[in-house]
């Protein structure tokens, strides 16, 4: 499938769930925006179809006429509905054009007529499930991308906890997973990268870890501005984020990479999961999405591995590119070699330094080496 006519499926669901939440608050004036959002969600989804079986519509084409000009290509099928949803069109020009009230009977009729004509359109023309048909194909290769192909499977099958679960673990494997403070659990760790986490400074210690942490999923700890921002920047809906948050079940990724579930009863329910699985797997996908998109429009030079001679061995590397600050180490008598990344002017004007670093299993070194030693 085109990714547009996918960006358009994607688009008439994101619009239906806005109109859901419109017709299901207190406040009877919400019912006019629901309205016009099933119409325009149906007109989306209508411009999809038609491209998909090429149609030949265009920005003056009346909503009646998608239905004529469908019809003709999918002949001798029809799209179904299309008496109801010409009365949903009446209703959304009566609210916006004319002010009049929509029936909130009325709105819950014309919203489930649009739910099964999603479906039943896109079973029968697409090949595909309304609540199912996403970007995941744009997705980067990876595990992330594994376990939301693992979801859209689960919930074709009806197996909603597995949807959930899996939904949850995406997003750990893209947000959550920065905020780990299991590091700290045996002390301060090791090494200037040791224990690297977005969680915050108070959670950095084995104090907190052995005061607040009562399960594998305590071990992450959110730093809730650090999160906002981040997916601010990367383009993604953090209200959708944090409804998927609240609607799964936490889970953590052991070091071994083992998944441990906490399984939440209230957010496992059998009946709580069928109204909310299509909006948890959707609203998951598409903050996904906006983060691997993100990155893939972010320009960055291409990685490539540099390396220094030494010209002799037990070279002293400095914290600064100074001689007077303290060492951080020095290179054992075997190694003549060492990787660098740059290479800069000293901080006191006494000659050329070079950032290196080597990690290993048994050795850390991070620091600057001078040119004196360089070959």
């Amino acid at each position: 499938m085109d990714i547009e006519i996918v960006r358009r499926i994607i688009l008439a669901r994101h619009l239906y769930e806005l109109g859901i939440a419109s017709s299901r608050t207190a406040n009877d004036m919400h019912l006019f925006s629901a309205v016009n959002l099933f119409q325009d969600a149906v007109e989306a989804f209508l411009v999809g179809i038609s491209d998909y079986v090429g149609a030949e519509v265009d920005q003056n084409t009346k909503f009646d006429k998608y239905f004529v000009k469908i019809n003709e290509k999918i002949s001798p099928k029809e799209l179904p509905f299309k008496s109801r949803l010409l009365r949903l069109n009446r209703v959304r020009v009566d609210s916006k054009h004319h002010g009049i009230q929509p029936a909130r009977d009325e709105c819950l009729r014309l919203s489930l007529a649009a739910k099964e004509f999603f479906e039943e359109v896109s079973s029968s023309i697409l090949g595909a499930s309304f609540s199912t048909v996403s970007a995941i194909d744009l997705l980067k290769d990876g595990e992330t991308k594994d376990v939301l192909l693992e979801a859209k499977s689960a919930l074709e099958s009806g197996e909603f906890e597995t949807c959930a679960i899996s939904c949850r673990k995406a997003i750990y494997l893209e947000i959550e997973s920065l905020y780990d403070i299991s590091a700290y659990k045996d002390g301060q760790p090791v090494g200037l990268l040791g224990g690297y986490t977005n969680a915050p400074y108070y959670a950095r210690n084995k104090q907190y870890v052995d005061e607040n942490v009562t399960d594998p999923t305590d071990f992450i700890v959110y730093d809730h501005s650090n999160v906002n921002e981040k997916l601010l920047t990367q383009g993604a809906d953090n209200t959708a984020f944090w409804n998927v948050w609240r609607l799964t079940p936490a889970v953590y990724k052991t070091q071994d990479g083992d998944w441990i579930v906490k399984h939440d009863f209230s957010k496992l329910d059998e009946d709580i999961l069928a109204d909310k699985v299509e909006y948890i797997f959707s609203a998951a996908l598409d903050v996904i999405l906006s983060i691997h998109r993100t990155r893939q429009a972010t320009q960055w030079t291409e990685r490539k591995k540099y390396y220094l001679e030494l010209s002799q061995e037990n070279v002293p590397i400095y914290k600064k590119a100074d001689k007077s600050s303290e060492e951080t180490g020095r290179t054992p008598n075997e190694m003549t070699r060492i990787d660098t990344d740059y290479r800069v002017e000293g901080l006191k004007g006494d000659g050329i330094y070079w950032h290196v670093f080597q990690f290993e299993k048994d050795r850390f070194l991070w620091g600057f080496i001078h040119s004196d030693y360089v070959k």
